[in-house]
């Protein structure tokens, strides 16, 4: 749906078109050498050792299937956008204007950052999954603003790349339950319990209101009468998208393993009281 909203619609081009000339318009400003900097972080040794930081959390709680699976998801989220940005279409609609024929969707540093912090939601502990989900958060939300405001992606690139690696958190803790590695779990504490309420209720409330500051932009940016746009209020518009998506992704990962423990082997199946008293007995014996 984001697909064909942002490049098969005139509106759509038109929209993230502004956007990409706004970020050109502050080019060499402080907050674009900033974006530039968070961007640089993103790299192949980094990514790698964010592969092997996922396992080795997964493999010291002795949970391999687990840790395995959490790869998996972060390495196919990866090699998803690849192929997507490589063999994707991106129609040219408009007849003038600012216009880019890169193939840009989706981002490729998007996911490999949120791919990061959904690993590492996934294979920490229960008690540290909140705490790893704000930390993780802020650098995925930083990585995807920092590429609309680097002019390097599209709005709507950083919505596909969150929405590829749910996808793969997702598919990731449906075979887990196919094998009965999950089972239900609870903070222990009512500040604990709090915490964590207030973590998905703060972070829920971002993405909701990321999302209608920028609808708001969106609608004054699309009207013919701006359409050379305010630089700042499109700017804003895109990164208010970009922000939304990363909200969106931690909000979607604390519902989807909401009050779950994940990974640790299927507690075997207690015998009932009556079966195993007849194993105790054995088989009747004839009185003849």
């Amino acid at each position: 749906m984001v697909y064909a909203l942002a490049v098969f619609t005139v509106p759509g081009q038109r929209f993230e078109d502004a956007v990409l000339r706004a970020a050109d318009a502050v080019a060499g400003s402080p907050e674009q050498a900033a974006a530039l900097n968070t961007l640089g972080l993103i790299t192949v040794p980094t990514a790698v050792a964010g592969v092997l930081l996922v396992f080795l959390v997964g493999a010291l709680r002795r949970r391999f299937l687990l840790a395995t699976l959490a790869v998996v998801a972060m390495a196919g989220a990866v090699v998803t956008t690849e192929l997507i940005q490589r063999y994707g279409i991106r129609p040219i609609l408009l007849q003038h204007g600012h216009r880019r024929y890169d193939q840009s969707f989706p981002s490729g540093h998007t996911t490999v950052a949120t791919a990061l912090m959904c690993g590492l939601v996934l294979v920490a502990p229960y008690r540290f999954r909140g705490l790893t989900v704000a930390l993780g958060l802020l650098f995925a939300t930083g990585v995807g603003v920092a590429t609309v405001t680097a002019s390097w992606h599209r709005p709507s690139d950083t919505i596909g790349a969150t929405l590829i690696v749910v996808g793969y958190g997702c598919a990731t803790v449906a075979v887990l339950t196919k094998f009965r590695r999950v089972r239900p779990a609870a903070l222990p504490t009512v500040l604990g319990r709090t915490l964590r309420v207030s973590l998905a209720t703060v972070v829920a409330g971002v993405a909701v209101l990321s999302f209608a500051g920028a609808a708001v932009a969106v609608v004054i940016a699309l009207r013919p009468a701006h359409e050379s746009g305010s630089v700042p209020a499109t700017l804003a518009a895109g990164r208010l998208l970009a922000l939304g998506a990363g909200a969106s992704a931690g909000a979607a990962l604390l519902a989807l393993l909401r009050r779950v423990d994940i990974g640790a082997p299927p507690e075997p199946v207690n015998p009932s009281p009556s079966s195993a008293g007849r194993r105790r007995s054995g088989p009747a014996r004839s009185t003849r």
